[in-house]
């Protein structure tokens, strides 16, 4: 069975979130791409903001800046809320500065 792009990264949304207990942004285009769809930019980016929307709708998580990916995900500082969503920091897989990400908020937890 074929899903739309959006099921599939929805689907390993949910279970990265699940098994590592947060979603750093840069890995909402990462999946996207790694799909292999010919999708443009213009269509990962807007895949990645309907799923932003549907993960933190379905889930009560909070948007954190970290230095790295190897930060524990109970680290990190809160974003402002006026942060700019930043699904892709690059494309040659290497994280060199501040990302953000998803994790449970610490009020629900």
């Amino acid at each position: 069975m074929t899903t739309n792009p959006l099921e599939q990264l929805l689907w390993d949304l949910d279970e990265s979130l699940q098994a590592e207990g947060w979603l750093p942004l840069y890995t909402f285009s990462w999946w996207l791409r790694g799909q292999r769809r010919g999708l443009t930019e213009e269509q990962i980016e807007s895949l990645c903001r309907q799923a932003y929307e549907d993960v933190t709708r379905r889930h009560r998580l909070q948007l954190r800046w970290f230095e790295s990916s190897a930060d524990d995900p109970s680290a990190g500082e809160p974003a402002d809320p006026e942060t700019a969503l930043d699904f892709d920091l690059n494309s040659s897989g290497i994280i060199d500065g501040p990302m953000l990400a998803l994790v449970p908020d610490p009020a629900t937890t």
